[in-house]
């Protein structure tokens, strides 16, 4: 048995009629409150859309691979193609990191599975001037996954955003040096968040009155009462536009903005409960309800409270609405051919991660929940710089430098998202393995510098801020294999 005498030995709960709505909109947030900073995590942004592309840090821009990836890193790429173009892989991602407590200086790490990114272009030159091309592609997106015993369960521990698009594109030769080219996107994206709620802050109401938390009544900090599964899933269009100019043989440059895709969420909320084996351990009046000692708070919660029973109990299945943006972004980088052999690229890319400023959150059946958030996201500008290599007509050899920023304030830096500003190191090679069949490979290493965050979700009124009660570490590796055709 726990210590909770305390608590009932002090607090006798006389409960109204319509207590429950009274203290809807404070106990229930503490369960929803997760959900709007899952949704605005896709600060991480997946550039590896291509295994070729990704050996030399993601420089493209200016020239990019001949294997139809010109569809994500600028469709303009796609004029002047001879033939067809096809190309399948995927971008395997191992993180690796923890968080490291203030208090104990006890490091809890991260559990994410080897997380895959798949991508698949097709391409083909209609004319010598027009080329067109489907892809798909996902960039953005993420997953964090930490143990049930880490505190920060409270907030999220087992999180995945995906986003696919699908984009068909086409590019012209406007002139024998300009290029241009655009493609629609069709955008479906998907959330899911898993974690546990703390019966200890939960408020304890007295005749409509809030007397404070279960633990200022006794009640331990980090003690589990139910597990919520929240999802959320939408489909949208964006845009995808593009420009390259051969400056002359050796020179060329170009530049490409991804739209902004607004994705206006619809999530179910689902709640199990956990037992805490707690027992009453003296006699407690609930209105015009005795509980005798020896009854299970776990059943008080569950049959007395009703808190889990549909369609009116506080932990009853609702939904929960969010229109959430994958911002723009917005590359230019160019490309020179220092030898016959030997190109060497630099790109910058800008993503507008401000435009993440404000969430508006809406709920039904319990509108009373409907808030306003203040998120103030930041944009980011990343650096890329690459070389490639032509060993030979069978080998192409690749390696590339990427540095930038984070896009999340110090604010919401939690394990839904540990994220900040990151160093990356990248090699790749494409391997001729028949006449018209190419195999890549890459493997890129990220580095993140280490920041400060909190584990737990505020509380309506509470500076995020002043809960930062620990250092997140974070890097990851990931690994690149695909086969291009021409046909």
């Amino acid at each position: 048995m726990l210590p909770y005498a305390s608590f009932f030995h002090h607090a006798v709960l006389k409960l109204s009629g319509d207590i429950g709505m009274q203290r809807l909109p404070r106990f229930t947030w503490l369960i929803v409150a997760a959900f709007p900073t899952l949704l605005g995590a896709q600060g991480f942004n997946v550039f590896e859309q291509n295994t070729c592309t990704m050996g030399r840090a993601g420089t493209a821009a200016g020239a990019p691979c001949a294997d139809g990836s010109a569809i994500f890193f600028n469709p303009a790429g796609l004029a002047g193609s001879k033939g067809g173009q096809a190309s399948a892989g995927v971008t395997l991602i191992k993180v690796v990191g923890g968080f490291t407590d203030d208090l104990f200086q006890q490091k809890t790490d991260i559990k994410d599975p080897l997380i895959p990114v798949p991508q698949a272009y097709v391409s083909y030159g209609v004319t010598p001037k027009l080329g067109v091309g489907i892809g798909l592609f996902a960039p953005y997106g993420l997953e964090t996954k930490w143990p049930l015993s880490f505190d920060g369960r409270f907030a999220g521990y087992d999180n995945v955003i995906r986003t696919f698009y699908v984009q068909p594109t086409a590019a012209y030769k406007v002139t024998p040096w300009l290029s241009l080219g655009a493609g629609l996107d069709i955008v479906h994206g998907s959330v899911q968040l898993h974690q546990h709620l703390d019966l200890s802050q939960t408020p304890v109401v007295v005749s409509g009155t809030v007397l404070g938390t279960f633990g200022q009544f006794g009640v331990p900090l980090g003690t589990d009462f139910a597990d919520a599964d929240l999802e959320a899933s939408k489909t949208s269009v964006g845009g995808h536009f593009g420009a390259l100019a051969k400056v002359n043989d050796r020179l060329s440059i170009g530049a490409h903005y991804l739209m902004k895709v607004t994705l206006d969420y619809s999530g179910t909320a689902k709640f199990t409960q956990v037992n805490t084996g707690i027992v009453v351990p003296a006699s407690v009046t609930v209105g015009p309800l005795p509980i005798p000692p020896g009854t299970l708070v776990d059943t008080l919660l569950a049959r007395t409270l009703g808190v889990f029973t549909a369609p009116t109990g506080l932990l009853a299945p609702q939904t929960a609405t969010a229109s959430i943006a994958n911002p723009d972004m917005f590359i230019a980088g160019l490309a020179f051919k220092a030898r016959k052999d030997l190109t060497l690229l630099a790109d910058y890319q800008w993503t507008h991660w401000s435009s993440f400023n404000v969430l508006n959150l809406t709920f039904s059946p319990n509108t009373l929940l409907n808030r306003t958030l203040s998120e103030s996201y930041k944009d980011t500008h990343g650096f890329r710089v690459g070389a490639e290599w032509v060993q030979s007509g069978a080998l192409t050899v690749r390696g590339g430098y990427l540095h930038h920023g984070g896009a999340a304030p110090p604010q919401t830096v939690t394990p839904l998202l540990p994220e900040g500003q990151r160093n990356e190191f990248t090699a790749g090679a494409t391997v001729k393995l028949a006449r018209q069949v190419t195999g890549d490979v890459a493997y890129q290493y990220i580095r993140q510098n280490d920041r400060r965050g909190r584990t737990r979700e505020p509380g309506t009124g509470v500076d995020p801020l002043t809960l930062n009660n620990g250092l997140y570490t974070f890097g990851a590796h990931l690994f690149g294999v695909s086969l291009a055709f021409t046909f």
